[in-house]
């Protein structure tokens, strides 16, 4: 009988560590888990107040050029724009002012689709004004730009 008790202690016993190891690692898993999720949560507040900071930025800015000493840092009082005009390399043309960073693309073509909706012609058209307006700033920048991608349909690899 005694062999028989020292089998079922043994066993008792492994379980136990078995429980213990267990509970030890399920411990360090939610640890790892809650780590992660409050760091995904500080970038995500870091990239939203830098987001708002930006914001701030652009509409205090008069994307002017000129102006002298700390009063007139972000209002230029000159005629041009501190804008430059990009071509990327797959064809549109962004507008960057020089001053604040604030970036101006050409809108999504996706939105003046033939069957889009009201409201997606009406945003189109929005960005579209947007746009123009930036684009049609007066600068004496030249615009600067890069080699276009023009891959032809018929080319052979």
């Amino acid at each position: 009988m005694a062999p028989e008790l020292d089998r079922k202690k043994i066993t008792e016993e492994l379980e136990i560590l078995q429980l213990e190891e267990t509970r030890e690692r399920v411990h360090v898993m939610r640890s790892r888990s809650e780590s992660n999720r409050r760091r995904r949560l500080a970038r995500q507040t870091d990239i939203t107040n830098a987001n708002l900071r930006q914001k701030a930025r652009e509409a205090d800015c008069w994307h002017k050029k000129g102006g002298k000493g700390v009063d007139n840092l972000a209002h230029g009082n000159d005629s041009n724009y501190a804008v430059v005009k990009h071509q990327l390399c797959h064809g549109p043309v962004i507008v960057i002012c020089q001053r604040c960073g604030h970036v101006e693309e050409p809108p999504d073509p996706y939105l003046n689709r033939r069957g889009a909706s009201k409201e997606e012609k009406a945003e189109y058209k929005r960005q579209w004004e947007s746009y123009m307006w930036w684009f049609n700033l007066p600068t004496d920048n030249t615009q600067s730009g890069t080699q276009l991608f023009m891959i032809a349909a018929n080319e052979a690899a």
